[in-house]
């Protein structure tokens, strides 16, 4: 099962209706945000994160970065960025460099960032470079339950 199918399935055995949208290939959240015509605010990006002993998928906007001082004084522990090693073993079913916008399909630990859940839809990556899953942020609120939720992103200095 490929990374979109096992989504897919995760959604449908929530009941969860979304939309695929497709876009030229890109490799960065900005990209991917202006090559479907989305804005940035509204476009996930997952992050994989490490500490010593978890990972965690932090998904902010694609125009922030994450605040991993605020990760730390929320969770108590160190975060840092994981590698791309960490990436592709995790997540294996993606295209190399792609954290899917719904790792929780994978029993992945997620965090999301306040700012995704004031938009009223958002876009997920859906596990390649070329097609983003849309949908209503009511139906992710569900979704993401008892996730944690708080601001950890921040405007990103690179661009």
């Amino acid at each position: 099962m490929n990374a979109l199918e096992k989504i897919e399935r995760y959604f449908d055995d929530h009941r969860v209706p979304f939309d695929l949208v497709a876009h030229t290939h890109s490799e960065t959240s900005l990209e991917t945000a202006r090559s479907a015509g989305v804005d940035a605010h509204r476009l996930a990006k997952g992050v994989l994160l490490e500490s010593d002993d978890c990972y965690m998928v932090a998904m902010v906007p694609a125009s922030d970065e994450v605040m991993l001082g605020k990760l730390r004084s929320d969770y108590g522990r160190e975060f840092h960025l994981a590698d791309a090693n960490a990436i592709r073993a995790m997540f294996s079913d993606c295209e190399a460099g792609v954290v899917p916008g719904m790792p929780a399909a994978w029993g992945v630990e997620m965090v999301w960032d306040d700012a995704l859940l004031t938009q009223p839809d958002v876009y997920l990556e859906a596990g390649d470079h070329s097609r983003l899953i849309h949908l209503e942020t009511r139906y992710l609120r569900d979704l993401i339950g008892e996730s944690p939720q708080c601001r950890i992103g921040q405007p990103s200095r690179k661009h």
